[in-house]
This record gives structure tokens, C-alpha cells and sequence, in this order.
């Protein structure tokens, strides 16, 4: 209690309650609205205003900062009287009125506000705030089953909610299920150039140069290619990556080739499924950057200069304590050029690329993922059992991801022998016309390729310092 003759110490508390009780005033103008019903002979410090912008007060694990330290300067017994915009801002769950009402005992605390004025001490305002308490947390209660309920329904129908920046997905309108043609081809066309090797930031570019814009008219990124083609949307699925969605898929006419084609461009865009996924969606600007390694210390070459103040351009290590190896570009990349050529013209190396059968993985995941789905609700549901072992549990949905990796790497390699069949019996002509990162990808799907120090003295080039390791599934 405030001793006479000293003013009383006074709190303030606003919350943005995200229009739930359709009032969205701003935290700023409830401590001005706030400000106003103070007793004349109240005085709020800085640090008694508390302000939680954007916090739901009736999430149960939501957690309020703000809040918080108001409870503990309560509790600390620094506050006389507490101010709030309305008596939802300040509790929409019971427990916290109760919290609130343990460590404000016989402390003669007022609660003011707009719509009234309770005393914490008072038992009949005491009941009256509870029963405040409980018709909020009924009124929110309500709401989530309806929301609830709202996405349950539009997940049955197979459709999502419209909204987002740009107003819709690319590719469709703002119903979010009619398909925009001009836009589908595009994206068939991405999915087409990813699967050959080309990057994301290769084809984000040459979009950007076409003058093609993003839903935002924004320009075209890495990351943004990237993102979009990751969406089970492309397969015509529910962003679970499971549930049929009500538009039709995307990157084929087919349901099933669709779903197939959008797991092979994930594998190829997942660094951890595709082995090659880094040469093929990187921007390098020379062949075999990044690609060439050191044989002594194994780690990848850079583009340098020969030694000796000489302008010959090569691949060189550039690692502190080795820099042993070092070849001119010009006749390193025409002698891997050459061999993989040679492997693309190879009659039986082409066959052994045929005989593996991956058709039916996209489908066996996606029914993988529908189990592993069912089995997670289940553990939801059995948590709390005590005779229920939470490794076991954990163990069950590990072996799912566990399966589910291995069908997305059986994919990855399969994206691998489609790049090779693909251009099968390419030649020199062919080759100069394909674009840099379709080249570098067949090259990291054909060989991985390792430099070793020379042994003799003198000028040419030896082969036989160059090791050329197949690259097998």
C-alpha cells in the first residue's frame, strides 16, 4: 500500500490483440487512451509501461515479455494501481487472473480501465473479472473451432487459403486453383532446365533478361527459383506433400509423372539427396572450378595463374602448406571434355545407365510420407501414456525419414542417368552449344576429376598425372 501523501505508483499494460475481439488499436494509442483515465495523483515510470505488440493472450504456450515483467514488478509490490485499454488485453485465459490474483493479494492493487474499475482485493470484483476471464476464453474458444473447422473443410475440398504477397501463387490466379498457362510453361521449363543441369541462379538470370517478373514484379533470385519449385504445389498436392489438392498439377499433365518429375527437381535442388546438386546449381564461371581437386590434398581447384609472372590461365590448389598441383585450362578441359564424349558414346556404358528402374519412387515416398503422417498423430495421441517408451516413439519416425531419404537418393541418381541418356551421343558441336552449367553437371555426373603433381620436368601435358574416377550409383 502507497503511504500517504506519496502519489500512487501506476502500470500500464497494451496488447494488440490481432482483431479478435475486432478492435486493433495500436499499443502506442491504448497507453495514450490509458494515460487519460489515471488518477490525478498517479505516476507511471518509463519502465512500468508494458507493451506486447502482436502477442495472443489466449495461446496457452505464447509467451508474453511484457507481461511477465509486469506479474514480477507486481509481485515485487512497485505498482499501486494498473491500467489497460480493455479487460481483454490484459488475461484471456483463467490461469492467468488467477496468477495474477495470488501475487496481488492484500496488496489493494485497482485495475482501471475504459469499460470499468475493479479492485484485486475485492472479492465480488474479484468474481466479476473471472467471469470476464471466462467469456473471453469462450468467445476464443469458439473462434478456434471455427478456424479449426474452416481448414479442415478447405483441406477436405483440397484447397488452401488465397492471400499472400502478390495476392496469389506463380502460376495461377488469385483463386489460387486456375492455372495460368503462359506461367505453367514457364514453370514446366524451369523444372526441364533444373533436370538438365542448369542452375537456379542461371535460369533467375536469364528470366530477369527476358523480362519475366515475379507475382510481386519483383526480379527472379536463387533462392526465390529455388523456393517455388520446392512446393508440393508444382505436383498438384497439399502442402503436406501428400493430400490431392483441387488445382491440377503442374509440371506434367499426368498426376503420377507429375509427382515423380517434382521429386526429382527437389533431389536435384537438395545438396543432401543429389550428389552432383552442387556443380549443377552453382555459377561458376570456368568448366571445372570447383569441380577438379588436388590430389595430394583433396580439396577443389581454383582458377590462378601459372607460376613464374606467366599470363596461362589454369586450374590451380590454392591451399596453404600444398599448392602442388596446377594445369592450363585450355588442355584440362579439353581432355575431360573429351572422355566424357567418349562415356556419352559408349554403347554399353549407355545400357548399364538403362537397366535400373526407379518408376513407382515418387509414389512409394509420397506413401511413406502419408504413414509417417498417421504415425506422428498417433504419438500426439499417445504421449502422454505412461507405459508408452518416448524412444520408441522417436525411433518409429526416424526409420520413416530414415527409408524416405534413401527413395529421394535412389531419385537424385535416377536425375542423374536422365541427364546422361539425355545426351546421349553428344558431340563436340553439340557440346559447345550447351549451356556452362549443363556442361559442368555432365561432367560431375560422369567423372570426378583429380590432379596429381607432375614427375618430370618440361613442358606438355601429361594424362597421366589426371585421374578420371567414374562416378557410379
Amino acid at each position: 500500500m502507497v503511504d500517504a501523501g506519496q502519489p500512487l505508483r501506476g502500470g500500464i499494460y497494451c496488447r494488440l490483440s490481432l482483431a479478435i475481439m475486432g478492435d486493433t488499436t495500436n499499443v502506442d494509442d491504448q497507453e495514450q487512451i490509458c494515460r487519460k483515465i489515471l488518477p490525478k495523483d498517479a505516476v507511471v515510470a518509463a519502465e512500468h509501461v508494458y507493451k506486447d505488440n502482436s502477442k495472443s493472450a489466449w495461446r496457452r504456450d505464447r509467451r508474453r515479455p511484457a507481461w511477465d515483467a509486469m506479474v514480477a514488478a507486481v509481485e515485487r509490490g512497485e505498482l499501486d494501481v494498473l491500467v489497460v485499454y480493455h479487460g481483454d488485453r490484459l488475461v484471456r485465459q483463467p490461469r492467468d487472473l488467477e496468477d495474477l490474483l495470488d501475487i496481488s493479494e492484500a496488496k489493494g492493487i485497482k485495475l482501471l480501465s475504459p469499460t470499468g474499475q475493479y479492485n484485486l482485493d475485492d472479492p465480488d470484483h474479484q468474481m466479476m473479472l473471472r467471469w470476464l476471464a471466462a467469456r473471453a476464453k469462450n468467445e476464443v474458444d469458439h473462434i478456434s473451432r471455427r478456424t479449426k473447422e474452416g481448414h479442415r473443410r478447405r483441406r477436405d475440398k483440397g484447397i488452401v487459403r488465397s492471400g499472400g504477397r502478390g495476392g496469389r501463387p506463380y502460376g495461377f490466379d488469385t483463386d489460387q486453383v486456375t492455372a495460368r498457362p503462359d506461367e505453367v510453361a514457364l514453370l514446366r521449363e524451369c523444372a526441364d532446365r533444373l533436370l538438365r543441369g542448369e542452375g537456379a541462379g542461371v535460369i533467375a538470370r536469364d528470366w530477369n533478361s527476358r523480362g519475366l517478373r515475379t507475382v510481386t514484379g519483383g526480379d527472379w533470385a536463387h533462392g526465390t527459383i529455388k523456393k517455388m519449385m520446392l512446393r508440393p504445389r508444382m505436383a498438384g498436392l497439399m502442402p503436406d506433400g501428400v493430400s490431392k489438392a483441387a488445382w491440377a498439377p503442374v509440371l506434367d499433365d499426368d498426376p503420377v509423372r507429375a509427382v515423380e518429375k517434382w521429386e526429382a527437381v527437389c533431389a536435384v535442388l537438395d545438396n543432401r539427396a543429389a550428389r552432383f546438386a552442387h556443380y549443377a546449381t552453382n555459377a561458376r564461371a570456368h568448366l571445372l572450378s570447383g569441380i577438379s581437386t588436388c590430389g595430394p590434398c583433396e580439396q577443389p581447384h581454383v582458377i590462378r595463374h601459372s607460376a613464374r609472372g606467366k599470363q596461362l590461365m589454369g586450374y590451380g590448389c590454392n591451399v596453404p602448406g600444398c599448392r602442388k598441383t596446377h594445369r592450363a585450362k585450355e588442355y584440362l578441359d579439353g581432355y575431360v571434355i573429351g572422355h566424357v564424349l567418349e562415356l556419352l558414346n559408349d554403347d554399353r556404358y549407355l545400357a548399364d545407365l538403362q537397366t535400373s528402374d526407379d518408376s513407382g519412387l515418387a509414389g512409394e515416398i509420397s506413401a511413406l510420407e502419408a504413414r509417417r503422417t498417421q504415425a506422428e498423430q498417433q504419438l500426439v495421441n499417445l504421449v502422454d501414456n505412461p507405459h508408452v517408451k518416448p524412444e520408441l516413439l522417436a525411433a518409429s519416425l526416424e526409420n520413416f525419414d530414415t527409408r524416405i531419404a534413401e527413395l529421394r537418393s535412389r531419385i537424385a541418381l535416377s536425375s542423374r542417368r536422365r541427364l546422361l541418356l539425355e545426351h546421349a551421343g553428344l558431340d563436340l558441336a553439340g557440346w559447345e552449344e550447351l549451356p556452362l552449367q549443363t556442361q559442368r553437371a555432365l561432367i560431375a555426373a560422369s567423372y570426378r576429376v583429380v590432379v596429381w603433381p607432375v614427375q618430370r620436368k618440361g613442358p606438355g601435358f601429361d594424362p597421366d598425372t589426371i585421374e578420371l574416377i567414374p562416378v557410379e550409383d
